[in-house]
Formats: C-alpha cells, structure tokens, sequence
C-alpha cells in the first residue's frame, strides 16, 4: 500500500513539473536548467544522475538553510521512515565529485552533526 501511495505521488510531482514554467538557478558558475534537467558549470556541462540532480535542486532552491540527512531523504528520495543510512552522505560525495573545482573551496558545505548547506556568498 505504501509503495502505492509513493507512487501516485510520484505520479503527481511528474505532472507538476510537466506542467511548471521553466526554472533555472545560478549559483557562482553553476546553472541548473529544472525544466531540462541539466547542469552547466562555465561552459561545461555536467552529467548528473537523477538523484544527483535532485539533491543539487534541493540544496540549491534551500540556500543558506541547513537540510539534515532525514529532510535530503524525504525531499529527494521519498523515504518517510527514521532509517540509518548512509545514502545521502555517498550522493554528496559524487555530487561534489562531479561539480566541484579541485583546489577551489567545495559548492556544498557539511554542517557537522546537522546536515548539508549550500551558502550564498
């Protein structure tokens, strides 16, 4: 029943997001193309897995507000359940993997103890 219910939602949001105008943010040398889903850094393009881009999108559209891994979990993967997991930690480690300057300070900021922020500067 659970699974069911998720996937209407996940139906729903589908919609939603078919239907939502264009949306793109900026942050530094990012742009994130919501409508296309994709992922420019200058003049590169970044290939992002849907996760990756879904929690990118997440922390970008909750700037400056430190998401915790249980609020990453709900918002992006739709887990409802207080689970131990390490999945948001490893997503942000490809995250920063893919989108992050070597030698550059990381676009993604750890919180210690309390989550994940992405700081406008």
């Amino acid at each position: 029943l659970l699974a069911r219910i998720r996937a209407t939602f996940r139906r729903q949001d589908i919609e939603a997001a078919k239907n939502a105008p264009a949306k793109a943010s900026t942050y530094r040398d990012l742009k994130l193309d919501v409508q296309n889903r994709t992922v420019v850094r200058g003049d590169e393009a970044i290939p992002l897995t849907k996760r990756e881009f879904d929690l990118l999108n997440t922390l970008l559209s909750n700037m400056n507000q430190v998401m915790t891994r249980e609020e990453l979990l709900l918002q992006v993967w739709k887990y409802d359940d207080a689970i131990e997991t390490n999945v948001v930690d490893v997503y942000i480690r490809y995250l920063r993997g893919k989108i992050d300057v070597p030698g550059k300070e990381s676009y993604i900021q750890t919180v210690r103890g309390m989550g994940y922020v992405i700081r406008e500067k």
